[in-house]
């Protein structure tokens, strides 16, 4: 299995910038806890590269977070990627409903359009949160993240993203801000190799033979390649705080049906099982 890497780049002499993502074995772990319906896995494969793709210029160390919410068959869907390229997803759907749409669902099908949204969450270790709101209309995921950088960021860009067998590759292009009169040429060539692009090209092989045949003939300034990979951030510590935030009376009425507490990590699928002494100690004990 090729290892999966993101590359970015820059046009030499030229100010547009970029990066170039694969995917195998993060998509894959980070699917792994759900039986996703194609059509979804499909989805979140692709919101899994665009956020590696977006993370990879934070400025900050904290995490990027999309998140599908809409009353349609799928309820909620999440995608988080931090600084360090950590990957983690989950989603909630009707089953029977997703099936109706078939394996070619859009984004905005599965969501079921209407009042559904995609926000994108800049969440920083330390500072302010900052969200951004994109419409959920007819398109592909590209474009609506196209459309988040363009009114969110302010930021002229092009995605493409392509899943095939589970692989997953993307490509963004931007034009860098101060960008002059003379960076229009570059910026077309940029944006015309994105609609010429054979999405095949961004799923096999590496992501600078991907870039070469792109961007053909054009200088390119490639760095070190970064490494995605799944990581959930769950623990016991974690978990412990969120059973405190329920409250005694949630609790008890828990190990009333069941006679211990179970939680299951949505993202992950690690179950975590709490006696009653050890349920009610988080309520007798200062929390740490």
């Amino acid at each position: 299995m090729t290892d999966d890497a993101l590359v970015p780049f820059v046009f030499e002499g030229a100010a547009v910038r970029g990066a170039c993502v694969r995917m195998d074995r993060a998509v894959h772990d980070a699917l792994a806890s759900h039986d996703y319906p194609r059509a979804l896995a499909r989805v979140l494969a692709e919101l899994l590269a665009a956020s590696t793709l977006l993370a990879a210029s934070l400025k900050f160390r904290g995490s990027l977070i999309v998140q599908l919410a809409g009353g349609g068959p799928v309820r909620l869907a999440v995608v988080e990627c931090d600084h360090a390229l950590s990957l983690r997803a989950t989603a909630q759907w009707d089953p029977a409903a997703v099936a109706r749409l078939g394996a070619d669902a859009t984004l905005a099908e599965l969501a079921g359009g209407g009042g559904a949204r995609l926000a994108i969450t800049l969440d920083p270790e330390e500072g302010p949160l900052y969200q951004g709101i994109v419409a959920l209309e007819a398109g592909s995921v590209a474009t609506l993240l196209e459309h988040y950088l363009a009114s969110s960021e302010q930021l002229e860009s092009r995605m493409a993203l392509a899943e095939r067998d589970g692989r997953v590759g993307g490509l963004l292009v931007q034009r860098l801000p101060g960008a002059g009169e003379g960076d229009a040429a570059p910026w077309d060539e940029a944006s015309r190799a994105i609609d010429a692009l054979d999405p095949a090209a961004l799923v096999g092989g590496d992501p600078v033979e991907a870039l070469t045949r792109a961007f053909p003939g054009r200088d390119l300034r490639v760095f070190k390649a970064r490494a995605p990979a799944f990581s959930c951030r769950c623990s016991s510590a974690r978990v412990e705080q969120a059973l405190r935030i329920a409250g005694r009376d949630e609790i008890e009425a828990a190990l009333a049906d069941d006679g211990e507490v179970r939680v299951t990590c949505e993202y992950c699928g690690r179950r975590y099982t709490f006696t009653p002494n050890q349920a009610r100690a988080l309520f007798d004990a200062p929390a740490t």
